[in-house]
């Protein structure tokens, strides 16, 4: 009998959480641009979606993504604007479909700047980004550091840098700018 009121009390939490959600702008959308780490989890969350408009939303006009260095030094170039990115993710997912894409990101130690900053830089987030391609996996892990800017009060990214891991003996990962260059 207790194992079934814990059961119950379980489901009853689970459902009241799925209806209170996690809603950050009262209009059904999990998070909103209001703050930096709502930025961010929208960011995970287009890219796990694959939504292109949501995409090109978070990014200002003057977005750059800076390649990995070791990314440049095998004939990537050292970074591109708004137009590639938009580009890139847009070919990637008409390529192997929303389905086909899974990325993760470590926002635990982001944290929110304090009152009246206009812009923010996150460092050193760790990210596993995995793209399957029929029976091939493509999977990058590193790390990214972001500069956001407020723009009539969102938060927008303008600055994206993409930095490999590195294994055993100076062995780098594949990183995520890499797979998008692909594309």
């Amino acid at each position: 009998m207790r194992k079934n009121i814990c059961l119950a009390v379980v489901a009853l939490l689970i459902c009241i959480s799925c209806l209170t959600g996690t809603d950050g702008d009262g209009n059904g959308n999990d998070y909103d641009q209001t703050t930096v780490l709502g930025t961010l989890n929208l960011f995970l969350q287009v890219w796990n979606d694959g939504d292109v408009d949501a995409y090109e939303n978070l990014l200002d006009e003057d977005f750059t993504f800076y390649f990995d260095s070791g990314d440049v030094d095998h004939g990537l170039p050292p970074f591109w604007g708004y137009v590639d990115e938009a580009a890139a993710y847009t070919g990637l997912f008409d390529t192997v479909g929303a389905g086909n894409i899974s990325v993760w990101l470590d926002l635990s130690g982001v944290t929110e700047p304090e009152g009246g900053a206009e812009t923010y830089q996150v460092q050193e987030i760790s990210y596993l980004v995995r793209v399957i391609i029929g029976k091939d996996m493509y999977k990058a892990e590193g790390f990214l550091d972001m500069q956001l800017e407020k723009i009539d009060g969102d938060w927008v990214i303008t600055k994206w840098w993409d930095r490999a891991s590195f294994l055993l003996l100076g062995i780098t990962e594949t990183t995520w700018g890499a797979i998008k260059a692909d594309f």
